[in-house]
């Protein structure tokens, strides 16, 4: 193997969030009585990857973003004066824990990489809480020897820190070490900051311009870690 360890992103690299995003949402509009529709999931994802852009950017805490975007949400709909923003934030995350997802091929390639005893384990900004409850749900632990979040840390990608304490919990250096992930500015950025090598999941070809080791299948990722 090419690396003593490696380090996944979960949601968009090897979970399918969009699918636990849309039950979790619907779920949560179902409790307030409010019809499930296409087109507000279509309205809600921008304002979700928007409020995370500003976690990302420290420019706001987890705790306010995941009110936050209820409520800008809720606005958006027309509900803006009827739903308590914070109760609704717990109905998703408490929804969303519940739901995990891996990516058509995923589970095969944690699968191959375990037959050749790869040692891995997975950095990432989603909530601890979320993240715990899909781990089990998943049965993570069997591939993972752990699940490090910024929550925990106490900074987001890309600050490096939470890199630097993935190589102290695994005793593996950053210089041995790979991280895979799909999101330019938190993933990419944060491993550069680091100074750990990287590869960008990019399925759909968004990310043709950035200048980094690219997959767009497990298969190929497969062939860059062996």
């Amino acid at each position: 193997m090419k690396y003593e360890i490696v380090y996944f992103d979960l949601d968009h690299t090897i979970l399918d969030f969009e699918k636990s995003e849309k039950i979790a949402l619907f779920n949560t509009l179902k409790h307030f009585s409010i019809e499930p529709r296409e087109e507000y999931l279509e309205i809600y994802k921008p304002i979700n990857e928007k409020w995370w852009k500003l976690f990302s950017e420290k420019k706001y805490p987890k705790e306010i973003i995941v009110i936050e975007r209820f409520k800008e949400f809720f606005h958006n709909i027309g509900y803006n004066s009827t739903i308590e923003f914070k109760k609704a934030s717990e109905i998703y995350l408490d929804n969303l824990s519940n739901l995990g997802f891996f990516l058509p091929g995923a589970k095969d390639l944690l699968e191959e990489l375990k037959s050749f005893n790869q040692r891995m384990a997975a950095i990432t900004n989603g909530v601890e809480k979320v993240q715990k409850g899909r781990s089990k749900a998943l049965n993570l632990e069997k591939y993972f020897e752990f699940i490090l979040t910024s929550e925990k840390v106490g900074k987001p990608k890309p600050d490096p820190l939470i890199f630097y304490e993935a190589e102290k919990l695994s005793g593996v250096s950053i210089k041995s070490s790979v991280y895979i992930g799909d999101n330019p500015d938190s993933d990419y950025i944060g491993a550069k900051n680091a100074g750990m090598d990287f590869i960008l999941y990019d399925p759909h070809n968004n990310h043709s311009e950035l200048n980094c080791k690219k997959v767009s299948n497990y298969i190929e990722l497969l062939k860059l870690l062996t």
